[in-house]
Protein backbone atom coordinates (compact mmCIF):
# COMPACT_ATOMS: atom_id res chain seq x y z
CA UNK A 1 0.00 0.00 0.00
CA UNK A 2 1.50 3.32 -1.13
CA UNK A 3 0.65 6.15 1.28
CA UNK A 4 2.54 8.80 -0.67
CA UNK A 5 0.05 11.33 -2.05
CA UNK A 6 -0.15 11.42 -5.84
CA UNK A 7 0.26 14.64 -7.79
CA UNK A 8 -3.51 14.73 -8.32
CA UNK A 9 -4.18 14.31 -4.59
CA UNK A 10 -1.72 17.09 -3.75
CA UNK A 11 -3.53 19.29 -6.29
CA UNK A 12 -6.89 18.48 -4.67
CA UNK A 13 -5.57 19.42 -1.23
CA UNK A 14 -4.04 22.67 -2.44
CA UNK A 15 -7.17 23.59 -4.40
CA UNK A 16 -9.51 22.94 -1.47
CA UNK A 17 -7.36 25.05 0.86
CA UNK A 18 -7.32 27.86 -1.70
CA UNK A 19 -11.10 27.58 -2.07
CA UNK A 20 -11.57 27.84 1.70
CA UNK A 21 -9.20 30.79 1.96
CA UNK A 22 -11.30 32.63 -0.62
CA UNK A 23 -14.83 31.49 0.21
CA UNK A 24 -14.80 31.18 4.00
CA UNK A 25 -14.02 33.60 6.85
CA UNK A 26 -10.77 33.13 8.81
CA UNK A 27 -10.84 30.84 11.84
CA UNK A 28 -11.07 33.79 14.21
CA UNK A 29 -14.50 34.74 12.89
CA UNK A 30 -15.73 31.47 11.32
CA UNK A 31 -18.08 30.87 14.25
CA UNK A 32 -19.93 34.08 13.32
CA UNK A 33 -20.54 33.02 9.71
CA UNK A 34 -24.16 33.19 8.61
CA UNK A 35 -26.36 31.29 6.18
CA UNK A 36 -25.04 33.24 3.20
CA UNK A 37 -21.41 32.28 3.90
CA UNK A 38 -22.34 28.64 4.49
CA UNK A 39 -24.40 28.48 1.30
CA UNK A 40 -21.57 30.02 -0.71
CA UNK A 41 -19.05 27.51 0.63
CA UNK A 42 -21.40 24.60 -0.04
CA UNK A 43 -21.99 25.72 -3.62
CA UNK A 44 -18.24 26.01 -4.14
CA UNK A 45 -17.66 22.47 -2.85
CA UNK A 46 -20.43 21.12 -5.07
CA UNK A 47 -18.96 22.93 -8.07
CA UNK A 48 -15.54 21.50 -7.19
CA UNK A 49 -17.07 18.02 -7.48
CA UNK A 50 -16.81 16.55 -3.99
CA UNK A 51 -20.37 15.14 -4.09
CA UNK A 52 -20.32 13.74 -7.60
CA UNK A 53 -16.82 12.39 -7.03
CA UNK A 54 -17.94 10.50 -3.90
CA UNK A 55 -21.11 9.19 -5.56
CA UNK A 56 -19.33 7.95 -8.68
CA UNK A 57 -16.30 6.55 -6.92
CA UNK A 58 -13.96 9.08 -8.51
CA UNK A 59 -12.98 10.45 -5.12
CA UNK A 60 -11.96 7.78 -2.65
CA UNK A 61 -11.66 7.97 1.12
CA UNK A 62 -8.17 9.45 0.82
CA UNK A 63 -9.34 12.38 -1.31
CA UNK A 64 -12.36 12.94 0.92
CA UNK A 65 -10.08 12.93 3.98
CA UNK A 66 -7.98 15.63 2.34
CA UNK A 67 -11.10 17.76 2.00
CA UNK A 68 -12.17 16.97 5.58
CA UNK A 69 -8.74 17.89 6.92
CA UNK A 70 -8.90 21.24 5.11
CA UNK A 71 -12.40 21.92 6.48
CA UNK A 72 -11.19 21.17 10.00
CA UNK A 73 -8.23 23.50 9.56
CA UNK A 74 -10.53 26.33 8.45
CA UNK A 75 -13.46 25.47 10.76
CA UNK A 76 -15.74 25.14 7.75
CA UNK A 77 -19.44 24.78 8.52
CA UNK A 78 -21.24 22.72 5.88
CA UNK A 79 -22.98 19.29 5.86
CA UNK A 80 -19.97 17.77 4.10
CA UNK A 81 -19.20 14.77 6.29
CA UNK A 82 -22.59 13.04 6.20
CA UNK A 83 -23.29 14.02 2.58
CA UNK A 84 -20.12 12.43 1.20
CA UNK A 85 -20.03 9.49 3.64
CA UNK A 86 -23.49 8.31 2.53
CA UNK A 87 -22.57 8.65 -1.14
CA UNK A 88 -19.25 6.84 -0.62
CA UNK A 89 -21.10 3.95 1.05
CA UNK A 90 -23.75 3.74 -1.68
CA UNK A 91 -21.39 4.04 -4.68
CA UNK A 92 -20.23 0.37 -4.90
CA UNK A 93 -23.82 -0.96 -4.81
CA UNK A 94 -25.58 1.84 -6.72
CA UNK A 95 -27.00 -0.61 -9.27
CA UNK A 96 -28.72 -2.63 -6.53
CA UNK A 97 -30.42 0.29 -4.78
CA UNK A 98 -34.16 1.06 -4.93
CA UNK A 99 -35.03 3.83 -7.37
CA UNK A 100 -35.69 6.34 -4.58
CA UNK A 101 -31.97 6.59 -3.85
CA UNK A 102 -31.40 8.19 -7.26
CA UNK A 103 -32.47 11.48 -5.70
CA UNK A 104 -29.31 11.33 -3.58
CA UNK A 105 -26.74 9.51 -5.68
CA UNK A 106 -27.31 11.58 -8.79
CA UNK A 107 -27.80 15.02 -7.26
CA UNK A 108 -26.16 17.65 -5.07
CA UNK A 109 -28.71 17.14 -2.28
CA UNK A 110 -27.46 17.81 1.24
CA UNK A 111 -27.66 14.87 3.65
CA UNK A 112 -27.63 14.32 7.40
CA UNK A 113 -27.06 10.93 8.99
CA UNK A 114 -29.52 10.05 11.77
CA UNK A 115 -28.05 7.29 13.93
CA UNK A 116 -27.67 8.31 17.56
CA UNK A 117 -30.76 7.98 19.77
CA UNK A 118 -31.55 9.67 23.11
CA UNK A 119 -29.87 7.67 25.84
CA UNK A 120 -28.28 5.34 23.31
CA UNK A 121 -24.79 4.78 21.95
CA UNK A 122 -23.11 4.61 18.57
CA UNK A 123 -23.44 0.84 18.07
CA UNK A 124 -25.69 0.14 15.12
CA UNK A 125 -26.83 -3.10 16.74
CA UNK A 126 -28.43 -1.09 19.56
CA UNK A 127 -30.64 0.96 17.21
CA UNK A 128 -34.26 0.98 18.38
CA UNK A 129 -35.81 2.86 15.46
CA UNK A 130 -38.07 0.61 13.37
CA UNK A 131 -39.45 1.03 9.86
CA UNK A 132 -43.02 -0.29 9.55
CA UNK A 133 -44.75 -0.25 6.16
CA UNK A 134 -42.27 2.34 4.91
CA UNK A 135 -42.85 4.74 7.81
CA UNK A 136 -40.81 5.89 10.81
CA UNK A 137 -41.91 6.87 14.30
CA UNK A 138 -39.02 7.54 16.66
CA UNK A 139 -36.45 10.14 17.73
CA UNK A 140 -32.84 10.67 16.71
CA UNK A 141 -30.45 12.93 18.59
CA UNK A 142 -27.41 15.05 17.65
CA UNK A 143 -28.22 15.03 13.94
CA UNK A 144 -25.71 17.34 12.29
CA UNK A 145 -26.98 20.24 10.13
CA UNK A 146 -30.47 18.70 10.26
CA UNK A 147 -32.07 22.09 9.71
CA UNK A 148 -30.06 22.75 6.56
CA UNK A 149 -30.27 19.48 4.64
CA UNK A 150 -32.60 18.07 2.00
CA UNK A 151 -32.66 14.44 3.13
CA UNK A 152 -32.13 12.45 6.30
CA UNK A 153 -30.40 9.08 6.01
CA UNK A 154 -31.92 7.17 8.92
CA UNK A 155 -30.36 4.01 10.31
CA UNK A 156 -33.14 1.77 11.59
CA UNK A 157 -34.33 -1.83 11.71
CA UNK A 158 -36.84 -3.93 9.75
CA UNK A 159 -37.92 -7.30 11.14
CA UNK A 160 -34.93 -7.25 13.48
CA UNK A 161 -32.40 -6.63 10.70
CA UNK A 162 -30.55 -3.45 9.74
CA UNK A 163 -32.12 -0.91 7.39
CA UNK A 164 -31.26 2.45 5.89
CA UNK A 165 -34.15 4.77 5.10
CA UNK A 166 -34.18 8.00 3.16
CA UNK A 167 -36.56 10.70 4.43
CA UNK A 168 -37.13 14.21 3.08
CA UNK A 169 -36.35 16.73 5.79
CA UNK A 170 -39.51 18.69 4.96
CA UNK A 171 -41.82 15.67 4.97
CA UNK A 172 -44.91 15.62 7.12
CA UNK A 173 -44.16 14.05 10.46
CA UNK A 174 -40.55 15.29 10.65
CA UNK A 175 -39.83 17.78 13.42
CA UNK A 176 -36.35 19.29 13.83
CA UNK A 177 -35.48 20.84 17.19
CA UNK A 178 -32.09 22.56 17.57
CA UNK A 179 -29.90 21.33 20.42
CA UNK A 180 -27.26 23.23 22.34
CA UNK A 181 -23.76 22.19 21.33
CA UNK A 182 -20.11 22.83 22.08
CA UNK A 183 -19.29 24.02 18.56
CA UNK A 184 -21.71 26.44 16.90
CA UNK A 185 -20.13 25.68 13.49
CA UNK A 186 -21.41 22.11 13.84
CA UNK A 187 -25.11 22.66 14.61
CA UNK A 188 -26.91 19.65 16.07
CA UNK A 189 -30.63 18.91 16.30
CA UNK A 190 -33.06 16.39 17.71
CA UNK A 191 -35.22 14.95 14.94
CA UNK A 192 -38.58 13.43 15.79
CA UNK A 193 -40.31 11.19 13.25
CA UNK A 194 -44.07 10.85 13.69
CA UNK A 195 -45.26 8.33 11.10
CA UNK A 196 -42.92 9.96 8.57
CA UNK A 197 -42.84 8.42 5.11
CA UNK A 198 -39.57 7.14 3.71
CA UNK A 199 -38.63 7.91 0.11
CA UNK A 200 -36.75 4.63 -0.16
CA UNK A 201 -35.49 1.88 2.15
CA UNK A 202 -32.79 -0.73 1.79
CA UNK A 203 -32.69 -3.68 4.18
CA UNK A 204 -31.09 -7.05 4.83
CA UNK A 205 -27.54 -7.95 3.83
CA UNK A 206 -27.31 -5.04 1.40
CA UNK A 207 -28.24 -2.59 4.16
CA UNK A 208 -25.71 -4.17 6.51
CA UNK A 209 -22.96 -3.80 3.90
CA UNK A 210 -23.87 -0.15 3.25
CA UNK A 211 -24.16 0.77 6.92
CA UNK A 212 -20.85 -0.86 7.87
CA UNK A 213 -19.08 1.00 5.08
CA UNK A 214 -20.91 4.22 5.98
CA UNK A 215 -19.94 4.15 9.67
CA UNK A 216 -16.33 3.25 8.85
CA UNK A 217 -15.77 6.07 6.37
CA UNK A 218 -17.71 8.60 8.46
CA UNK A 219 -15.51 7.84 11.47
CA UNK A 220 -12.35 8.21 9.38
CA UNK A 221 -13.60 11.52 7.94
CA UNK A 222 -14.38 12.79 11.44
CA UNK A 223 -10.84 11.83 12.44
CA UNK A 224 -9.41 13.66 9.40
CA UNK A 225 -11.31 16.80 10.32
CA UNK A 226 -9.98 16.62 13.87
CA UNK A 227 -6.46 16.19 12.48
CA UNK A 228 -6.95 19.34 10.38
CA UNK A 229 -8.15 21.36 13.36
CA UNK A 230 -5.30 20.18 15.59
CA UNK A 231 -2.74 20.89 12.84
CA UNK A 232 -4.06 24.44 12.48
CA UNK A 233 -3.89 25.28 16.18
CA UNK A 234 -0.45 23.65 16.48
CA UNK A 235 0.85 25.70 13.53
CA UNK A 236 -0.41 28.86 15.21
CA UNK A 237 1.27 27.82 18.47
CA UNK A 238 4.58 27.25 16.69
CA UNK A 239 4.38 30.67 15.08
CA UNK A 240 3.56 32.25 18.44
CA UNK A 241 6.51 30.49 20.10
CA UNK A 242 8.83 31.83 17.38
CA UNK A 243 7.60 35.42 17.78
CA UNK A 244 6.76 35.87 21.47
CA UNK A 245 9.74 37.24 23.35
CA UNK A 246 10.34 36.98 27.07
CA UNK A 247 13.47 37.91 29.01
CA UNK A 248 15.16 38.97 25.79
CA UNK A 249 14.57 35.80 23.75
CA UNK A 250 11.73 33.94 22.06
CA UNK A 251 9.82 31.48 24.21
CA UNK A 252 10.40 28.85 21.52
CA UNK A 253 14.07 28.75 22.55
CA UNK A 254 13.04 27.40 25.95
CA UNK A 255 14.04 23.74 26.18
CA UNK A 256 10.85 22.69 27.94
CA UNK A 257 8.71 24.15 25.15
CA UNK A 258 10.95 22.56 22.53
CA UNK A 259 10.36 19.14 24.07
CA UNK A 260 6.62 19.80 24.25
CA UNK A 261 6.46 20.88 20.60
CA UNK A 262 8.50 17.85 19.52
CA UNK A 263 6.02 15.54 21.28
CA UNK A 264 3.08 17.40 19.72
CA UNK A 265 4.64 17.11 16.26
CA UNK A 266 4.94 13.33 16.67
CA UNK A 267 1.33 13.10 17.83
CA UNK A 268 0.16 15.23 14.92
CA UNK A 269 2.11 13.35 12.26
CA UNK A 270 1.11 9.93 13.59
CA UNK A 271 -2.56 11.00 13.73
CA UNK A 272 -2.54 11.88 10.05
CA UNK A 273 -0.62 8.77 8.97
CA UNK A 274 -3.04 6.57 10.94
CA UNK A 275 -6.01 8.27 9.30
CA UNK A 276 -4.44 8.08 5.86
CA UNK A 277 -3.75 4.36 6.25
CA UNK A 278 -7.34 3.70 7.32
CA UNK A 279 -8.65 5.65 4.31
CA UNK A 280 -6.37 3.74 1.93
CA UNK A 281 -7.49 0.44 3.46
CA UNK A 282 -11.14 1.34 2.85
CA UNK A 283 -10.40 2.35 -0.75
CA UNK A 284 -8.43 -0.84 -1.45
CA UNK A 285 -10.94 -3.06 0.36
CA UNK A 286 -8.19 -4.93 2.20
CA UNK A 287 -8.98 -7.53 4.84
CA UNK A 288 -9.28 -5.82 8.18
CA UNK A 289 -10.16 -2.41 6.73
CA UNK A 290 -12.91 -2.03 9.30
CA UNK A 291 -10.41 -2.56 12.11
CA UNK A 292 -8.02 0.03 10.67
CA UNK A 293 -10.88 2.54 10.69
CA UNK A 294 -11.60 1.66 14.32
CA UNK A 295 -7.95 2.06 15.28
CA UNK A 296 -7.70 5.42 13.49
CA UNK A 297 -10.78 6.83 15.19
CA UNK A 298 -9.63 5.62 18.61
CA UNK A 299 -6.11 6.98 18.22
CA UNK A 300 -7.04 10.36 16.76
CA UNK A 301 -9.79 10.88 19.33
CA UNK A 302 -7.14 11.18 22.02
CA UNK A 303 -4.16 12.45 20.03
CA UNK A 304 -5.87 15.43 18.37
CA UNK A 305 -7.14 16.69 21.72
CA UNK A 306 -3.67 16.26 23.25
CA UNK A 307 -2.18 18.34 20.42
CA UNK A 308 -4.75 21.08 21.00
CA UNK A 309 -4.23 21.08 24.77
CA UNK A 310 -0.46 21.21 24.35
CA UNK A 311 -0.76 24.07 21.86
CA UNK A 312 -2.90 26.02 24.30
CA UNK A 313 -0.19 25.62 26.94
CA UNK A 314 2.25 27.29 24.53
CA UNK A 315 -0.13 30.21 24.05
CA UNK A 316 -0.70 30.62 27.75
CA UNK A 317 -3.77 32.46 29.06
CA UNK A 318 -4.46 34.24 25.76
CA UNK A 319 -5.73 30.99 24.21
CA UNK A 320 -8.73 30.99 26.53
CA UNK A 321 -10.04 34.39 25.45
CA UNK A 322 -13.01 34.66 23.13
CA UNK A 323 -10.96 36.55 20.54
CA UNK A 324 -8.39 33.77 20.14
CA UNK A 325 -9.24 30.86 17.78
CA UNK A 326 -7.44 28.15 19.81
CA UNK A 327 -10.48 27.20 21.84
CA UNK A 328 -12.59 27.19 18.67
CA UNK A 329 -10.35 24.51 17.20
CA UNK A 330 -10.54 22.58 20.46
CA UNK A 331 -14.34 22.68 20.30
CA UNK A 332 -14.32 21.19 16.80
CA UNK A 333 -11.86 18.50 17.90
CA UNK A 334 -13.98 17.49 20.89
CA UNK A 335 -17.13 17.31 18.75
CA UNK A 336 -15.43 15.08 16.17
CA UNK A 337 -13.89 13.01 18.96
CA UNK A 338 -17.35 12.08 20.25
CA UNK A 339 -18.96 11.62 16.85
CA UNK A 340 -19.32 7.99 15.70
CA UNK A 341 -17.83 6.86 19.00
CA UNK A 342 -14.98 8.11 21.14
CA UNK A 343 -11.72 6.30 21.87
CA UNK A 344 -13.25 4.10 24.57
CA UNK A 345 -16.11 3.04 22.29
CA UNK A 346 -13.78 2.00 19.48
CA UNK A 347 -11.34 0.26 21.80
CA UNK A 348 -14.21 -1.84 23.10
CA UNK A 349 -15.37 -2.60 19.56
CA UNK A 350 -11.85 -3.65 18.62
CA UNK A 351 -11.63 -5.80 21.73
CA UNK A 352 -14.90 -7.53 20.86
CA UNK A 353 -13.70 -8.21 17.31
CA UNK A 354 -10.38 -9.64 18.50
CA UNK A 355 -12.11 -11.79 21.13
CA UNK A 356 -14.55 -13.17 18.56
CA UNK A 357 -11.70 -13.94 16.16
CA UNK A 358 -9.78 -15.73 18.91
CA UNK A 359 -12.80 -17.79 19.94
CA UNK A 360 -13.32 -18.95 16.35
CA UNK A 361 -9.70 -20.09 16.10
CA UNK A 362 -9.87 -22.11 19.33
CA UNK A 363 -13.30 -23.58 18.58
Amino acid sequence: MDLELSDEQVWIEESINTLLDRQWPPAETAWQAGDAERARLWESLVEFGVLSGAAEGQLGAIELCLVARALGGHLGSVPFLDSVAVRYALAPVAAELPSGFDAVVGSDARLALALLEPGGGWRVADTRTVVVSGRLSDTKAAVEHAGDVDYLAVIARIDGGPALGLVRSESAGVEVTPQAGLDVTVPRSRVTFADAETEAVVEGELAETIIDRLIDVAGVLAAAEAVGASAAVFAQAQQYAAERRQFGRTIGSNQALRHLMADLHVRQASSWSTTLYAAAALDDGITGAQQTATVAKAYVSRAAREVAHGSMQIFGGIAFTEEHPAHRFLRRIVVREQQFGDATHHERELGRALANAASQVTA
